[in-house]
């Protein structure tokens, strides 16, 4: 796997996308914030037009999300869903989790706890990761 990091000035903020026949996995780690909130908004509508069956963003690895970071995160499932996409969000941590729930947001949202649980088996014999930055 070849792994591609966008680091922003100021922010640990890390995207790493990986691409299956199956899905598309966009995962972010460190602090998503409003300086990190505009490249992930890009990098999702980006993998929502190119249309994979399911597109996963993996917030497991963050240890802050601003409100900001949820909105991208209910725009792009909103977009995803306009286009056909099934759109899954990974997050375990109360980092994430707390601010979902006070704010009425995994309603909205599809959110499991982990990786495995947002895949389903995949019949593709190779992955690609690419570098976003």
């Amino acid at each position: 796997m070849h792994e591609t990091l966008a680091y922003l000035p100021g922010t640990p903020a890390r995207t790493v996308i990986t691409t299956t026949a199956a899905e598309t996995v966009v995962a972010v780690s460190d602090e998503l914030d409003r300086r990190s909130t505009d490249r992930l908004r890009d990098v999702l509508a980006e993998e929502t037009a190119l249309g994979p069956p399911r597109l996963v963003v993996d917030v497991s690895g963050l240890t802050f999300c601003s409100v900001s970071g949820l909105k991208v995160l209910v725009d792009a499932a909103r977009e995803a869903s306009l286009a056909g996409v099934a759109f899954v969000v990974v997050a375990a941590q109360r980092a994430v989790l707390r601010p979902l729930r006070v704010l009425g947001l995994d309603r909205e949202l599809r959110v499991v706890e982990c990786l495995a649980d947002a895949l389903a088996p995949s019949a593709a014999p190779s992955t690609l990761a690419a570098e976003v930055g």
